[in-house]
């Protein structure tokens, strides 16, 4: 970046200015980069030291910029999915993460907090829910631990997105079921195993929750498929 050579360790982050006459970036022969561009004026007036810390590393390990780099991936990986105005909270977010990361304080570093980084850490949740929902035994607890808050702030994400932590659970266990019970490739299966794989080992409650979540049994779900191919 312009005379300053910096080597940025895998999982790092830094900041670029390709404005600077002489920035330029050699990669080694492995790995890859990814690049998030943010708007200069809005980030100084966010955070005026920001340009203190072009080509200067920062680390991966710390917990905003992991929750950055997750949100980056999540954004990445959803956003030909998503509506304009989705789009635009999610670059809003992105652009929060940022300046937590970079250093910003008081009221900026507030609002941050508020809307980004709560966005953010709801999304991360939510993700690893649908990563582990074939496990019985998903743990709030657990869920807690890992993404370092309380029971209780998981809790009160979901509330305020209008839906009990449970609740979540349960309707994304229910919609795997049905996508799994309408796979053809799965009809050989009973359905006992489709009700594991998407996480019940109660069998009398699958059927139970899923009737009153589709209005039909999983056997009527499954034959209702078959007769559509």
């Amino acid at each position: 970046m312009g005379k300053r050579p910096l080597e940025i360790a895998a999982g790092d982050v830094t900041i670029g200015d390709p404005s600077i006459k002489g920035a330029h970036i050699t990669q080694t022969g492995y790995g890859n980069f990814q690049t998030a561009l943010l708007p200069r004026k809005a980030l100084l007036r966010a955070c005026p030291n920001a340009e203190d810390l072009i080509a200067r590393s920062i680390s991966g390990a710390n917990p905003i910029t992991s929750m950055f780099l997750r949100y980056y991936d999540l954004a990445h990986a959803h956003a030909d999915k998503l509506a304009p105005a989705e789009l635009d909270a999610v670059s809003q977010h992105l652009f929060d993460l940022s300046v937590l990361m970079i250093g910003a304080r008081g009221d900026v570093a507030e609002e941050a907090r508020l809307r980004g980084l709560a966005a953010a850490r709801f999304e991360a949740i939510k993700a690893d829910i649908l990563a582990q929902l074939d496990k019985a035994a998903l743990s709030l607890s657990d869920l807690a631990a890992t993404h370092r808050i309380s029971p209780r702030t998981i809790q009160l994400l979901f509330e305020k997105a209008g839906i009990t932590y449970s609740g979540f659970v349960l309707e994304q266990r229910l919609l795997r079921a049905e996508r799994l019970l309408r796979n053809p490739g799965l009809r050989s299966r009973k359905i006992i195993e489709i009700a594991h794989l998407a996480g019940f080992h109660d069998v009398s409650y699958f059927h139970r929750a899923f009737r009153r979540r589709f209005g039909a049994t999983p056997d009527d779900v499954r034959k209702l498929a078959g007769e559509a191919e």
